[in-house]
């Protein structure tokens, strides 16, 4: 349970690098820097509810740890990945890529590897 809460982007590091690498254009990089939305997670468990709200959409991912799932990207693109809980980290990953999160503090830590590339995501919690 101590993933669960409401959690705030405050800061990113390496997002154009990676947002590049991920296929972004200029201008969506341009405007996705200027993004800071919230993420909403929600356990029962080992199921787990992401919700991350942006200015203009909502996603929503539901996994049960160790179990494949469909999960919807930002860009709308779907990705089947497996979540699992390592040292108290929450480890998402599939061929193409990888995301860490944990808390640190009252901080949420995203650590997301895709093509190569690693941003950071720094979140505080609501």
């Amino acid at each position: 349970m101590a993933f669960a809460g409401s959690y705030i982007l405050e800061k990113r590091e390496n997002y154009d690098e990676f947002a590049q690498a991920s296929g972004a254009t200029a201008d969506q990089i341009a405007k996705g820097s200027k993004v800071f939305p919230t993420t909403e997670i929600s356990v029962n468990g080992d199921s787990y509810t992401v919700t991350r709200k942006f200015p203009n959409q909502t996603t929503t991912n539901s996994f049960t740890l160790g179990v494949p799932t469909e999960l919807t990207l930002v860009e709308g693109r779907k990705a089947t990945a497996t979540t699992t809980l390592e040292g108290g980290k929450l480890v998402t990953q599939n061929a193409n890529f990888k995301s860490v999160t944990e808390l640190d503090g009252s901080n949420l830590v995203e650590t997301i590897t895709f093509n190569g590339k690693t941003m950071k995501r720094i979140s505080k919690k609501q």
